[in-house]
């Protein structure tokens, strides 16, 4: 059986103010961390209004640590290197 663990969730926010997160999981039974990005933006609903939702971006981000906090770091960099 596969299946993936949420490992952790980062949650950056730009210089120009813009959100973004990363949920880090981990792939069994592989083991391997991967994380997906996503930018926050204002969607208009018809019920509720414009509302903040996560749009997710970018695909997959393969993390090469084997651990969750170099993941962590891992993603703290590829924000600061893109945002």
């Amino acid at each position: 059986m596969k299946y993936a663990k949420l490992i952790s969730t980062l949650i950056f926010e730009s210089s120009d103010g813009e959100k973004y997160k990363y949920d880090i999981f981990q792939d069994f039974p592989a083991a391997d961390f991967y994380a997906v990005i996503h930018a926050q933006q204002e969607v208009s609903t018809e019920k509720y209004g414009n509302c903040p939702t996560w749009i997710v971006i970018n695909g997959y981000l393969r993390l090469g640590p084997l651990n969750p906090v170099a993941c962590d770091e891992e993603c703290k960099a590829h924000f600061m290197n893109h945002y």
